[in-house]
């Protein structure tokens, strides 16, 4: 056996980029399958449980502070800045990409928003206890957002801020140094919003704030009103739903697993192993997140350390599915 054999074949020179190498590179084919088949998954329980399915309305997130105009605004940039390139294919993934995680999203607050009617049965009890278990992480979390607080003037709007940091660095940096990468990140967040959006249904918790109050007052606030509106859900049904479900479907509430600390675990991978300098900035930020999550009351431990096997699960997949598309990625390819 001529044990050169397979280093031969793995140094050659790959093939220069052809039309169909190039399509399969930069067509998004994996996102809009992931994007419709969540859809079609999201339309059969509407179906089959009689659910009002939503659109968001145009003040669906003044209860955040912010309008639509932030994330339109990074997809304007990202856009003007390709047609100033002439990247006319690439122009057309973020299209077509950005359509997909459109769907995705939509359909992710759907079902965030019917969770109370698909599994009514609540675990926070228990998993309140498991908080009592682990008691002084709760109070080191408290802690935590208290140093901060005193540390920087805007504090209590640090943890949707560091989260949009990390989203927006991770946009900007992998789509302008490793066009795969930004493939990978964005496929990955796509994932855990699908998988989160599902397991919201399985084990459903409304959050601690349910027995006691965060340290994070403008998030507090928030819960009350999301709170609110669970009631009002819980009290009128799908008749509910179908009046205001378009208002309210970005203020659902639902804690296990934690999507938000899903979602920056994300962020921090891929720029941990791909832009280490990026990564490096990511590691406050995220451990900020971690402790935020708990000391605002949003999220138990445990649902931290769901969010985070979510994001495992995610990576895992992405990783499986992108092997074969990166053997088409121009950078790795070289004229014979």
């Amino acid at each position: 056996m001529n044990l050169a054999s397979p280093i031969a074949i793995a140094d050659r020179p790959l093939a220069r980029p052809t039309l169909r190498s190039s399509l399969i590179f930069l067509v998004p084919f994996p996102e809009l399958i992931l994007a419709f088949w969540f859809l079609a998954t999201g339309a059969v329980i509407a179906l089959l449980l009689d659910l009002p399915f939503s659109l968001p309305s145009g003040n669906a997130l003044a209860f955040t502070g912010m309008s639509y105009g932030v994330p339109l605004s990074l997809i304007g940039l990202l856009g003007a800045g390709l047609v100033l390139a002439r990247q006319t294919m690439r122009l057309a993934y973020y299209a077509a990409a950005a359509l997909a995680y459109g769907v995705i999203l939509i359909t992710h607050f759907n079902i965030k928003m019917w969770m109370s009617l698909i599994n009514p049965r609540l675990w926070d009890g228990l998993y309140w206890q498991t908080d009592e278990l682990v008691r002084p992480l709760v109070d080191l979390a408290f802690a935590v957002h208290r140093l901060t607080d005193s540390a920087l003037p805007a504090g209590e709007h640090l943890y949707l801020f560091a989260f949009l940091a990390m989203f927006a660095g991770s946009i900007i940096v992998h789509s302008m140094q490793a066009f795969i990468v930004f493939r990978k990140v964005i496929f990955s967040a796509m994932l855990v919003h699908v998988l989160g959006a599902l397991a919201y249904c399985i084990m459903p918790a409304v959050g601690p704030f349910l027995y006691e109050q965060g340290v994070n007052g403008l998030e507090s606030a928030r819960q009350q009103h999301m709170y609110g509106g669970y009631l009002a859900l819980a009290d009128g049904g799908r008749g509910w739903i179908a009046s205001k479900g378009s208002t309210f479907m970005f203020a659902a509430v639902a804690a296990m697993p934690s999507l938000h600390v899903g979602s920056s675990a994300v962020f921090l991978h891929y720029a941990w192993r791909h832009a280490r300098w990026l990564g490096v900035a990511y590691v406050p930020l995220f451990v900020f997140i971690v402790f935020e999550a708990v000391a605002t009351r949003w999220h138990y431990w445990i649902d931290v350390i769901a969010g985070l096997a979510l994001t495992a699960l995610a990576i895992a997949i992405t990783t499986a599915v992108f092997r074969r598309i990166e053997a088409y990625d121009p950078a790795r390819m070289q004229p014979d």
